[in-house]
């Protein structure tokens, strides 16, 4: 599989070199979303909220049409279904971060925040052992719906720093996050044994 990747990383250069760009554009836009902490962070962090959520707008934009792109020009590789993975991970903890830096929440809210950041990491750590030991990482159905709720907490985070939402529905999100998070840790490593033992068979 990292051969395959390989190869296909060989022909994305090709295309930059021969100015065959179309087919990279699904790439180029998932690639974008890698910038977002070094762009976001600042922008959140001295209260710039409204060129950060035109910004939050703009890279959610590429999130919604790389695949349609991909799709459009078959583009569609292992490469780009990586990098998208990858670059989601990257754009979310660039969200999450600056709330820990800066958005005001209660100890029981900050608690909740920190061990979803970590959550977050164990199951990017979990998608890259995977994909180094060649063992095929798909996203799994719970795994997709965590991170509809990630981003979805994420703007109600944000949303609270404008309008005021009660402590007890921040909580509430929080640990439903926190539990589908977990739900796909487990998921991811009831993956990575089941792969395990039929490439090892």
């Amino acid at each position: 599989m990292k051969d395959d990747v390989k190869d296909e990383y060989k022909n994305i250069k090709k295309d930059f070199k021969n100015h065959n760009l179309k087919k990279q554009i699904p790439n180029l836009l998932t690639a974008s979303r890698l910038l977002s902490p070094f762009i976001l962070i600042p922008l959140i962090y001295y209260e710039k909220l409204l060129p950060a959520v035109f910004v939050v707008i703009m890279f959610s934009l590429t999130d919604a049409f790389d695949g349609y792109f991909a799709r459009k020009y078959e583009a569609v590789s292992l490469f780009g279904k990586y990098l998208d993975a990858f670059s989601d991970k990257v754009f979310a903890l660039s969200l999450l971060i600056p709330i820990v830096l800066k958005v005001t929440l209660n100890k029981e809210s900050y608690g909740l925040v920190m061990t979803s950041i970590i959550l977050e990491l164990i199951i990017g750590i979990l998608n890259l052992y995977s994909f180094f030991k060649n063992l095929k990482p798909e996203s799994t159905k719970v795994g997709k719906i965590k991170t509809i709720f990630l981003f979805s907490l994420l703007g109600i985070l944000y949303l609270n720093k404008i309008i005021k939402i009660r402590n007890i529905y921040i909580l509430i999100f929080i640990l439903i996050v926190i539990i589908f998070q977990i739900a796909t840790i487990i998921s991811y490593i009831f993956q990575i044994k089941k792969r395990k033992a039929i490439f090892s068979s």
